[in-house]
């Protein structure tokens, strides 16, 4: 059986991200307008603001396929095959345990203590239909309790069906790879925006 991929992204980071991208080109225009040569810096400050709310808002997400779970994070991706998934947890955000360590997903975080409190009275509905108790960061409808919904649901049925080798967690590798390209140039814009400003300061 061949399972299309299904990625999970936060509609909230991705607003975020937009708004981001609004103010660092406002900023920009401002710069151009205005003339200041003390405004120098916005033109290294801008680029690096709008380089952060793709990479810490925008691109972060969980994709789930036939191989396992790709967590796309801010400065860098795990791939964990299923056969090394050993538990799901959502309690700060939605994490994958394996033998070789613990990894989070940087855009499923659990539900802040507003949106908790909020979700108090649901969360106790369905800790009483499903006859235990439901955290927070589980529900549908916060980002850490979508993504561990289908993590789980897509898990339970590849077990299920036997298309997960079972014992071989421990001998079953985890990768990570970094965003060197991306750290890269964000140091570079940091570095240009403190100079300038210490230039036209």
């Amino acid at each position: 059986m061949t399972d299309q991929a299904i990625r999970i992204d936060s509609r909230f980071n991705r607003i975020a991200a937009v708004i981001v991208w609004s103010l660092a080109a406002l900023a920009v225009v401002t710069a151009v307008w205005s003339a200041d040569v003390r405004l120098a810096w916005v033109y290294a400050a801008a680029p690096l603001a709008a380089l952060l709310g793709w990479a810490a808002l925008w691109r972060p997400s969980v994709t789930v396929s036939a191989t396992g779970v790709r967590l796309e994070n801010v400065s860098h991706d795990v791939d964990v095959p299923w056969e090394a998934l050993v538990h799901v947890d959502t309690k700060r955000a939605l994490t994958l345990h394996t033998p070789s360590g613990a990894f989070t997903a940087w855009s499923a975080p659990a539900p802040g203590l507003f949106s908790t409190m909020m979700g108090n009275a649901k969360a106790r509905r369905e800790a009483r239909a499903a006859g235990g108790a439901v955290l927070g960061s589980d529900r549908l409808g916060t980002d850490s309790g979508n993504a561990a919904l289908v993590v789980r649901e897509t898990w339970r049925r590849r077990l299920d069906a036997g298309q997960v080798e079972l014992g071989v967690a421990d001998e079953t590798p985890v990768t990570r790879r970094w965003h060197v390209a991306l750290l890269t140039a964000c140091a570079v814009l940091a570095a240009a925006s403190i100079a300038l400003i210490i230039a036209t300061g």
